[in-house]
């Protein structure tokens, strides 16, 4: 194996290079080595150095290179790399577990790495506010401080007041509102469907156990 060094960086490692020089015509064309003035790699005709000049060319060195140690030395690299991997791996997972800061778009795109409810059962320890659960796939996150039980899972009913799970359905807006369900948290701006009519939450409420057009209540506005 020949390793094509430009400007003392690794180009490429070939298995063998392509000798070439110019012809009478001012072509390059395929040669010997020893009647060579540079190597065709990749498209391109790269200069060897202390060869004939070649002008317009990037000049290149020709090392050969041990095809042994280079593949002991590609899975050595590779299997460092995995090892690495994983240990950033278990270094997120154990960061965004404990992490109450986490916002919902953002635990949408990485689910597998947050505490399931099994693993919080067994555990035993109480779960902080704004922590995320990942319970049969959908994600939750705790409302309130609470020590899970198991006949208390964030998807059981009257849980929504522990529980909120993070919707990932409906964008929140009106032509996309997002269903009411009693102890969910109600964000300021955003759109919610309720008894077949679409309302306007005007004010944070988190948890929410006031239904939408609920009367005298400001937080709501009906969309008509």
């Amino acid at each position: 194996m020949y390793r094509i060094v430009k400007d003392g960086t690794e180009l490429a490692l070939i298995e063998a290079p392509n000798y070439v020089r110019r012809a009478g015509n001012g072509c390059f064309v395929l040669c010997r080595e020893e009647e060579a003035a540079g190597i065709a790699y990749n498209g391109t005709v790269y200069h060897l150095l202390g060869r004939e000049e070649l002008e317009e060319t990037e000049s290149v060195i020709l090392e050969a290179a041990d095809a042994g140690a280079e593949i002991r030395a590609a899975r050595e690299s590779a299997e460092n790399n995995a090892r690495l991997s994983g240990q950033l791996s278990a270094a997120a997972r154990l960061y965004v577990q404990a992490a109450t800061d986490v916002p919902d778009a953002t635990a949408l795109e990485m689910p597998d790495l947050f505490k399931t409810w099994e693993e919080a059962l067994e555990a035993g320890a109480q779960l902080e506010k704004d922590t995320i659960l990942n319970d049969g796939g959908t994600l939750y996150r705790v409302v309130q401080a609470v020590t899970p039980q198991a006949h208390q899972p964030p998807h059981g009913e009257g849980m929504l007041a522990i529980y909120r799970p993070i919707d990932t359905a409906h964008a929140g807006t009106e032509e996309d509102p997002i269903p009411w369900v009693y102890g969910m948290d109600c964000t300021s701006g955003l759109y919610y469907s309720y008894n077949a009519a679409v309302y306007l939450c005007k004010g944070d409420m988190k948890p929410c156990v006031w239904a939408p057009g609920t009367a005298g209540l400001w937080q709501w506005e009906a969309v008509e």
